[in-house]
């Protein structure tokens, strides 16, 4: 086939759906089929929103013309342009659903303070609303839609997506490869006798790293030795801080599929983080990593000094992430995304 990958952003960029669209595009072209990826924020770089957004469309609907299918990875930055290439070229689209948009950036920039689930049964104003009909006429105007949870397909479903028109594709991720403890250390300058907590991510407000940088100075009173590492790292920085540290730390008010935690299992890390979205989908408490409530300083403190008073229980949450990482790693979601792109042409010819 040949398939276009209408990607919102892509590595550098930090994101699951930039790891996404990069590992679809290395993966189907293994598989011999002709991929060409065009990314929103390569293709209308420093350009005003809405000229943009048509510089996009029109790149899009150029190579559009020469695919079989468009595969797009956010309804709104790439997708509402894919979405008209769609149209004028006369070539299907399938659209991976990775979180609402309109919410993130009404959280970012619109002062929404709602969670996502109190904000999809919610009304705003004008600006938000007319947002949240164009990204969900994008979706269900897709041929497919491909959600990485049962989370984000009932989120779809709010959005008016038909159950038939859903397919759930759990992520997959590169597993790290990490240097040794002692390598990993040495090269980050950490002391021997430092306890790393460490919490990786996009510094946006929902992952909760601000409440981490609270309650540490509590955990020193216990554990003078630990240290929080919290924030946004390069890829190398993130190989490095998987090895080095004793904990990951997840404070998360929600997630689609949460490629960090994925990557933290991989790694063996004890791991707390909340039950937010498809964290309950990935994680069981008490066996691959303890949940706790978003934002909840006293049920945090306490969980991080139980771990660090606990080496059995530690090394239990450790082997069992591992042993669930294992099951994710395992999927081969190339061929489940194939098995409906050709689904789409054989529909569409």
């Amino acid at each position: 086939m040949k398939i276009l990958i209408a990607a919102g952003i892509y590595p550098p960029d930090i994101g699951g759906p930039a790891t996404y669209a990069k590992y679809l595009a290395q993966e189907l072209t293994g598989r011999g089929h002709q991929v060409e990826v065009l990314v929103y924020t390569r293709a209308a770089k420093r350009l005003p929103k809405g000229i943009s957004h048509f510089v996009y469309f029109l790149k899009v609907l150029k190579l559009a013309r020469q695919c079989d299918v468009i595969l797009v990875t956010d309804p709104i930055s790439s997708g509402f342009p894919a979405h008209l290439a769609s149209f004028f070229a006369r070539t299907p689209y399938v659209l991976k659903i990775g979180g609402d948009y309109v919410w993130e950036q009404g959280v970012q920039r619109w002062g929404v303070r709602e969670l996502l689930d109190e904000f999809l049964d919610k009304k705003y104003g004008f600006k938000i609303e007319l947002m949240r009909k164009l990204q969900a006429h994008v979706v269900r105007s897709a041929a497919k839609v491909i959600a990485p949870s049962n989370y984000l397909a009932s989120v779809a479903k709010k959005w008016g997506v038909k159950k038939e028109s859903i397919a759930i594709i759990y992520n997959k991720i590169v597993p790290p490869v990490l240097l040794s403890r002692n390598e990993a250390r040495v090269k980050l300058n950490v002391k021997t006798e430092e306890i790393i907590l460490f919490s990786f991510g996009r510094d946006v407000p929902w992952k909760g790293f601000q409440m981490l940088r609270e309650i540490i100075s509590e955990i020193k009173r216990e554990f003078p030795a630990a240290r929080l590492v919290a924030g946004e790292v390069s890829r190398e920085e993130r190989d490095l801080w998987l090895a080095a540290a004793d904990i990951f730390l997840q404070n998360t008010a929600y997630e689609g599929f949460p490629h960090q935690l994925l990557e933290a299992m991989s790694a063996g890390l004890p791991i707390i983080t909340t039950p937010a979205g498809g964290n309950k989908e990935i994680v069981e408490d008490g066996q691959s990593a303890v949940l706790v409530a978003y934002n909840d300083k006293s049920a945090w403190i306490e969980a991080v000094l139980k771990l660090l008073s606990d080496g059995a229980f530690r090394q239990k949450l450790s082997a069992g992430a591992k042993s669930r990482a294992n099951y994710f790693l395992e999927k081969d979601i190339i061929g489940e995304t194939l098995e409906i792109l050709e689904k789409v042409l054989l529909s569409s010819s």
